[in-house]
């Protein structure tokens, strides 16, 4: 019987991608919240607190919004989702965190993947598993800073959360565009308004990508898929719109080092070109490598004709480099840690799928070291394309050893370089083995109790011995007139609360 070796690698690599994910979300466990989870989260905590009342706590949260608006920042559904930390409702909630944040990313990635391998690329559905556990697992396990990315609320949910959102809102995209229902509509609205009000990282190339797709849709006539597509993408710009008039970015930006557009423009095609050469290493090399085969097949079978390969590699590097942008502009650097990381999943998925339609080019064009010369024959297609139908396919023995010793030999190689000791669930393993994160956890309490005795009226908290790596983020300061100081105060009913020199 032959063996189905793209069935097998789906399983294998979904069951890695599940495991691997355990031990991350079980250091959840010890994670608390720090900065600004406390700082704006101070007035809604009060008002439950007193209450014990949803809809009032929403409705302080809106009005800690309008308030942020004038003030400080006009990113309107972030601010709120900031002053509704899970930390207000009960300290233990806030353990899930991490385990939102990851399934929320590598959910969006299986569910935008499915109709772009399925449909559009017409692969198989074991490829689309494979395919999306693979990039999943790159995400997860290599992305360049995991506190700010998985455990810490207010950063992660402000970037990973609203990138992982943006998955899911291109995913209905694709699915109504395959098969177009009404009932589509108010989900993107919705999901419009919503995104509109995040980060600019995740929402600027998912503008570009609006707007191209509904001048694509019609000049291939399907008018009704662009209108509904073109509508939700005028929703959308209303929505930047509103967010970037604030007052309040005015007064934040005030301390900030800005630079002209097109300066900006042309440091993030110049950043694109660096994040490649640091990124397309020994993990990206080794998820090429068992992907190759599956890609070979796929772009084999795929009625796709990859004829402008400059074409689209210029638009998927331009809509990529459009997401330094924002940083560039405002901030002239490519932002902290929590939003790069946001640019590696991009990156990820847009090179990945650069590699595929490059590989389609390839075969379209009969390469002779991509086909066998074993008695197969070779025709041309009405493009005048080669195509050979013994074209690699990965369903023999032979490749499946060749590709497992050279997977096997990058795999060894990272692990001699110490880079597997770096992934997320080796360094998650290794906090909770030392016992660091139990250490951090108990020094924690330790911290609560202190502020929650109400006969003390100034707290004076001692620094934390234990900062592990994955869960510490940062502390308070020395000074007790400190702006988050004075919120955590406020946040427990305290005087005023400092941490020791």
């Amino acid at each position: 019987m032959r063996k189905n070796y793209e069935k097998i690698a789906a399983g294998i690599l979904l069951a890695i991608l599940l495991i691997s994910l355990l031990p991350v979300i079980y250091l959840g466990r010890y994670n608390h919240p720090t900065g600004d989870d406390y700082y704006y989260g101070a007035e809604t905590h009060m008002v439950w607190n007193d209450t014990g009342s949803i809809v009032s706590t929403v409705a302080e949260a809106f009005r800690g919004v309008a308030y942020d608006y004038d003030t400080w920042q006009g990113t309107y559904s972030a601010m709120l989702l900031m002053r509704l930390a899970p930390n207000i409702f009960g300290e233990d909630i806030y353990k899930w965190v991490s385990c939102v944040m990851l399934t929320l990313l590598t959910g969006g990635i299986f569910f935008v993947l499915k109709p772009v391998v399925c449909n559009m690329l017409e692969g198989s559905r074991h490829l689309w598993i494979m395919t999306a556990s693979l990039l999943a697992l790159l995400c997860v396990q290599t992305v360049p800073t995991q506190s700010e990315t998985f455990f810490w609320y207010n950063g992660a949910m402000y970037y990973t959360g609203y990138f992982a959102v943006t998955l899911f809102f291109f995913g209905w995209i694709l699915r109504y565009i395959l098969a177009p229902k009404l009932f589509y509509l108010p989900l993107f609205i919705a999901s419009a308004v919503f995104l509109a009000g995040g980060n600019y990282v995740s929402l600027l190339p998912c503008l570009l990508l609006m707007i191209c797709l509904t001048v694509f849709l019609f000049y291939k006539r399907k008018t009704g898929q662009a209108w509904v597509v073109g509508a939700t993408t005028l929703v959308m710009l209303m929505g930047l719109a509103v967010s970037a008039m604030a007052p309040g970015n005015s007064v934040r930006q005030s301390d900030m080092w800005r630079i002209p557009a097109w300066k900006a423009i042309f440091k993030s095609l110049l950043q694109g070109i660096r994040y490649t050469w640091a990124w397309v290493r020994g993990w990206w090399l080794l998820a090429a490598v068992i992907l190759t085969p599956f890609f070979l097949k796929s772009v084999k079978q795929a009625t796709w004709r990859f004829r402008y390969p400059a074409l689209v590699l210029g638009f998927v590097y331009g809509i990529f480099c459009s997401m330094s942008c924002p940083t560039f502009y405002t901030m002239n650097s490519t932002g902290p840690a929590r939003a790069v990381a946001v640019v590696y999943y991009s990156f990820i998925l847009a090179t990945f799928f650069c590699y595929y339609y490059l590989l389609g080019w390839i075969c379209r064009r009969g390469l002779p070291w991509l086909s066998r010369r074993s008695g197969g024959r070779t025709s041309i297609t009405k493009t005048g394309y080669l195509i050979s139908d013994n074209a690699v396919i990965f369903g023999k023995g032979r490749q499946a050893a060749i590709v497992s010793f050279i997977a096997g030999a990058l795999l060894f190689l990272q692990a001699a370089t110490g880079q597997l000791a770096l992934c997320t669930t080796a360094r998650a393993v290794e906090v909770l083995v030392t016992g660091e994160a139990r250490a951090y956890d108990r020094e924690y309490g330790e911290r609560l109790r202190l502020l929650r005795d109400e006969s003390i009226e100034e707290a004076v908290l001692t620094p934390f011995e234990n900062r592990p790596d994955m869960l510490y983020v940062g502390d308070l300061s020395s000074d007790p007139d400190e702006p988050t100081n004075v919120k955590v105060a406020q946040y427990f009913g305290k005087r005023a609360v400092s941490v020791e020199r």
